[in-house]
């Protein structure tokens, strides 16, 4: 179903057969250059799954959600509106301007929330799907930046989520101030990701990185709920290659080879903090008080 987001109906596009227990109820976004999924259900529509696709890099294939898709890329896991150096333009404007990794957390929370960033999308595509189908049990899951987002809109409304090769969303729930430990220990969201993958551990970084010269600045590495690791590394002597990020990669060769590469163990990730060279100034506190959003500490 993630790999299917991808796909927009009767174009002809690459497709897996899902067997004749699924069939697509409904699709989203696709008139326009944002947001775009597909929902799943069984037969008697008891059970739907929303599919929410993940990037389209506009660099390499002239995809219409491209610039869009790298926007909400670069505003959710970067640390500063993917404001690296000089050579950057910042996509939000929240840096400041004469003193470096210091950040405005109130002007990045609003960022998030723009018309063109996909949270606020993703919101009224769940409220109107759950106004159609109010008795129906709803799962979410999407590749990439689809998991990121389909994570974000199960945290806000409770819903069991399944994300494949997410970057760390952590960051980003935070900013929009969703759930928190200790009742997050128990949210149903579980993120699939292998340690070969450099965005799914948050080491697609830096000027020499795939990341940076197709000009997204993926910096988060935490994730909410639980992880479910596939060491390929380690286990499996893979090299960490942004090719392995695909969602077809992920199916072709690890889920179709259990044998191999047996379902994970999913757990909280502990000892995890996202951009801590930076420090986040907050207006709405006292003048002088600068607050790690991520993770809480406070430096007055």
């Amino acid at each position: 179903m993630s790999f299917n987001a991808y796909t927009e109906l009767g174009k002809g596009g690459e497709w897996y057969d899902l067997g004749s227990k699924w069939r697509v109820n409904d699709s989203f976004g696709w008139e326009t250059d944002g947001l775009r999924g597909h929902v799943f259900g069984n037969d008697d529509k008891s059970l739907l799954v929303v599919s929410i696709k993940g990037t389209s890099a506009a660099i390499f294939n002239g995809e219409p959600t491209g610039e869009k898709d790298k926007l909400n890329d670069n505003i959710l896991f970067s640390c500063c509106c993917g404001k690296v150096g000089r050579g950057w333009s910042s996509v939000c404007g929240c840096n400041d301007k004469n003193e470096a990794y210091v950040c405005e957390s109130k002007c990045i929370e609003d960022s998030i929330l723009k018309e063109e960033l996909y949270y606020d999308h993703a919101i009224d595509m769940y409220l109107d799907l759950y106004k159609r189908y109010p008795d129906a049990e709803i799962w979410l899951t999407g590749h990439s930046l689809g998991g990121a987002i389909a994570s974000l809109l199960g945290q806000t409304f409770g819903l069991p989520t399944v994300t494949f090769e997410s970057p760390g969303d952590n960051l980003a729930s935070t900013r929009l101030h969703l759930p928190r430990p200790p009742g997050a220990v128990d949210m149903p969201i579980w993120h699939f990701g292998h340690t070969a993958d450099p965005l799914f551990i948050g080491v697609c970084t830096g000027p020499l990185s795939g990341c940076y010269y197709a000009g997204f600045i993926m910096e988060s590495r935490c994730h909410a709920g639980k992880v479910c690791i596939w060491d390929t590394v380690k286990d499996n002597g893979w090299k960490v290659n942004l090719a392995t990020h695909r969602i077809g990669s992920v199916i072709e060769d690890i889920i179709k080879k259990p044998s191999e590469f047996p379902l994970p163990t999913c757990k909280i990730q502990t000892d995890c903090e996202d951009c801590g060279l930076w420090s986040f100034r907050d207006d709405r506190d006292l003048a002088g008080l600068h607050v790690n959003s991520n993770n809480y500490t406070l430096h007055i």
